[in-house]
């Protein structure tokens, strides 16, 4: 697919849509990383990178939590057949070349630059997930949807800081997503 951002691994159908501005810290200098096109009906290999960071682990949770919402029966490999991740450096129109393109009905900020970028205004639903490690520190994220059925969330936390909340904490929070 012509114009596909770079280090955006995911499915060209996809019903879940991740998006971050943060460049990619999560390279292994022993394995490369390839940029591949996006996959139809199959997870994208960038998903099964071993980073170091336990980035792509994290984010291979959240889906397989989000997907369990509405397809309690399926496994990894069909809910990552489904999702992609969009690194938009800070580009507000790779976000809205996305949607056009993919037609997501959940998409998740992972991070408050990338929300921002996104010019969207919606009604939030703010959800709190505590910092294990230091006590009346939290952590905010949000649940929404845009009108026309597409729930939009922004994580408490990105995938990488996997260490600043409890999972429990953080599958709260993902399990709250209103795509019932």
């Amino acid at each position: 697919m012509e114009h596909w951002p770079a280090e955006s691994p995911g499915a060209v159908n996809a019903w879940l849509l991740l998006v971050t501005t943060n460049p990619p810290t999560w390279r292994d200098p022993l394995v490369l990383w390839r940029e591949l096109p996006p996959t139809l009906g199959e997870p994208h290999e960038g998903f099964f990178y071993p980073d170091p960071l336990g980035f792509w682990a994290e984010v291979r949770r959240w889906a397989g939590v989000l997907f369990a919402l509405v397809e309690p029966d399926w496994g990894l490999a069909e809910s990552l057949s489904l999702t992609t991740l969009l690194h938009t450096a800070g580009d507000p129109g790779r976000l809205a070349w996305a949607q056009d393109v993919m037609q997501p009905r959940l998409i998740l900020f992972l991070d408050e630059p990338s929300w921002q970028a996104s010019g969207m205004t919606l009604r939030q639903h703010p959800h709190h997930v505590p910092d294990p490690h230091r006590a009346g520190q939290v952590y905010e994220g949000f649940w929404a949807n845009n009108g026309d059925g597409v729930v939009v969330g922004k994580a408490p936390q990105h995938p990488a800081t996997h260490r600043l909340y409890r999972a429990a904490d953080m599958d709260r929070f993902l399990s709250l997503a209103p795509i019932a």
